[in-house]
């Protein structure tokens, strides 16, 4: 059974031991951590804090599978996109100091990528070049997120970007919600099966979620089993799979353990 973890920012806690108290409570054994927006507290963090992290994961014995910092590396003017990138590269000493699964980081939303895809693209694969040339110097994963609306938008890209980076630090976050269209939605027992297998040799966390598709095309947050997921066809495809964190995003703390159970139940 994979390992259930929760993102952090979905709860609340002014100090690590306080936000990992109330994640473990519930139930949860990982955590996927952006200390900016659980902490206000930018990339690099103060070793002092980090220290501290470490003392809560040990006594509330989670694993923290991401570390996020979550950029857009492929935009269009150079100078911001290189201030993106060291953005996720001062990051990754936190990802070692913390033993974390990964740095993650999504993509870049189309709309801010310049409108050419073929050029977004290759800028997306340089920056991710220079992420992967870091966190292999320091020993530390990093996980690109595909979003369906981003530069990285469906399984091709993904595995044309693992292929030009050539790093075997670099690794896959999947998100079937985030790479869910119009027609997929319609396919997803046969669409998530298609994303495991091109995906599982690189996979390195799961996100799980769920929505509703909406007259727009947008896929609006919905409590989990109450929208449109098809959970067991996405959860059956990891039952088996130790390795994997499953990370539940979009959480309400009242319903965790409600969730968790239901969850486990189809896990088994």
């Amino acid at each position: 059974m994979p390992v259930l973890g929760a993102r952090a920012h979905d709860y609340r806690g002014s100090t690590p031991d306080e936000l990992f108290a109330s994640i473990a409570g519930d139930g949860f054994a990982a955590a996927q951590l952006a200390f900016k927006k659980s902490f206000s507290i930018p990339y690099p963090v103060p070793e002092a804090f980090l220290e501290e992290t470490a003392k809560a994961l040990q006594k509330h014995k989670l694993h923290l599978a991401v570390v996020g910092c979550y950029i857009d590396p492929a935009l269009p003017d150079r100078e911001t996109r290189r201030q993106q990138v060291d953005t996720f590269i001062a990051a990754l000493p936190a990802a070692k100091a913390l033993n974390a699964g990964c740095v993650g980081t999504e993509t870049t939303n189309f709309d801010k990528a310049g409108g050419d895809r073929k050029a977004a693209m290759e800028r997306l694969i340089d920056s991710v070049k220079r992420m992967a040339e870091a966190a292999e110097k320091q020993g530390v994963n990093i996980g690109i997120e595909p979003v369906y609306d981003h530069v990285m938008h469906n399984v091709d890209e993904t595995l044309e970007v693992i292929d030009k980076v050539g790093s075997s630090r670099v690794h896959i976050i999947w998100d079937a919600v985030n790479l869910l269209s119009r027609e997929t939605v319609m396919d997803q027992p046969g669409f998530f099966r298609s994303c495991y297998d091109a995906f599982k040799d690189r996979l390195i966390a799961m996100h799980l979620k769920d929505f509703v598709l909406d007259a727009d095309g947008k896929k609006p947050d919905r409590p989990l089993f109450e929208g449109e997921l098809n959970v067991k066809a996405l959860l059956s495809l990891v039952k088996t799979d130790a390795n994997i964190p499953v990370l539940r995003e979009h959480a309400i703390p009242e319903r965790s353990v409600r969730e968790l159970a239901a969850i486990r139940e189809i896990l088994k």
